[in-house]
């Protein structure tokens, strides 16, 4: 299954908790999303789905858009969670339950029009990629690299989140320095690991101005990223936007699902710093859940890293494969 399937699934969320419907091809043809897989895990066992009508069954994947009539199959230990539309939260398919059937929302109205407008807005930024992912490639061996930032790269971030990471070697040391525009703000020599929190007694940090993080190791030039910290005006509107997402929908979506949720919200923001800081802490909690690498590889992909892109990537594909089949 490739990206635009996936993404294909996402633009049908904003139709599936606020009660509203949202024409998407799914199957091939047009019609009313009644739910969307968000979670699988098939490391023992399989998920398939037998579209409504339909006699042969299908390899089910991670943000398939589901309608009403569609039966999800899952065998020995694998799981599927479904999102269902109208507000209806999360159903969870095991073979204890399988086969499930999707049933058709009832129409009523919605009383979270400030949740689905949100909700949508956290989908929005997954709509700009039409084409299929890439494919980590193998490298070959070397001597030391220079590092990689991986965050924050070329964007904006929330005052509370200034954490900077960067991809080394675990043997090497580093020095990090924060560049204002007039001088130094900050110098740190001789790091170890990948990992940098920006002091709470270290000088203030002024919104709107562009900063830019070098981190540098041996004989390697000096790697650098630039980064805003969003106003405080602004920070707290998005703030305050998370929180009540978050409240419409923590009580009927699993934690995974809410945090691709949140991800893809701060993402939309354009706070994509902030969006991996959400993937990796839920990634943390449950590392085998390969939505959460799909759009971590689609938050790299946004970053400019194509390589760490296909590395998250693979990982979603590894994890969608089950068990290997002698």
């Amino acid at each position: 299954m490739n990206v635009n399937r996936w993404v294909t699934g996402w633009l049908a969320v904003a139709a599936l908790v606020g009660g509203q419907w949202l024409a998407v091809p799914a199957h091939g043809q047009g019609s009313e999303s009644a739910g969307m897989i968000t979670e699988l895990k098939v490391d023992r066992g399989r998920v398939e789905v037998r579209p409504a009508g339909a006699q042969e069954w299908r390899k089910a994947g991670p943000l398939l858009a589901l309608r009403a009539g569609d039966t999800i199959r899952v065998s020995d230990e694998a799981v599927a969670v479904i999102l269902l539309s109208g507000g209806r939260g999360t159903v969870r398919v095991t073979k204890a339950n399988s086969p499930f059937v999707v049933a058709a929302s009832q129409p009523g109205d919605s009383k979270a029009q400030k949740a689905m407008t949100l909700l949508e807005a956290s989908l929005g930024f997954l709509s700009t990629t039409a084409k299929e992912e890439p494919r980590a490639t193998l490298s070959t061996r070397g001597g030391p690299k220079p590092p990689v930032i991986l965050t924050p790269r070329n964007g904006p971030v929330l005052p509370d989140s200034l954490t900077f990471e960067w991809l080394g070697s675990r043997f090497s040391r580093y020095t990090v320095r924060i560049v204002g525009p007039k001088d130094v703000v900050i110098e740190k020599k001789d790091l170890t690991g990948a990992r940098f929190e920006y002091p709470p007694g270290a000088p203030p940090l002024s919104p709107g101005v562009r900063y830019t993080i070098q981190v540098l190791s041996g004989s390697h030039p000096a790697q650098e990223a630039w980064f805003e910290v969003l106003d405080p005006a602004r920070a707290q509107a998005i703030r305050q936007d998370v929180k009540e997402l978050e409240q419409a929908f923590r009580r009927t979506v699993s934690p995974n699902t809410l945090a691709a949720l949140r991800a893809g919200f701060l993402a939309r923001n354009g706070l994509v710093h902030d969006a991996r800081l959400t993937l990796v802490t839920a990634l943390a909690k449950d590392p085998d859940e390969p939505t959460l690498h799909l759009l971590l590889g689609k938050l790299y992909e946004t970053a400019g890293l194509r390589d760490q892109a296909a590395e998250a990537f693979d990982e979603a594909r590894f994890l969608m494969t089950g068990p290997t089949k002698q």
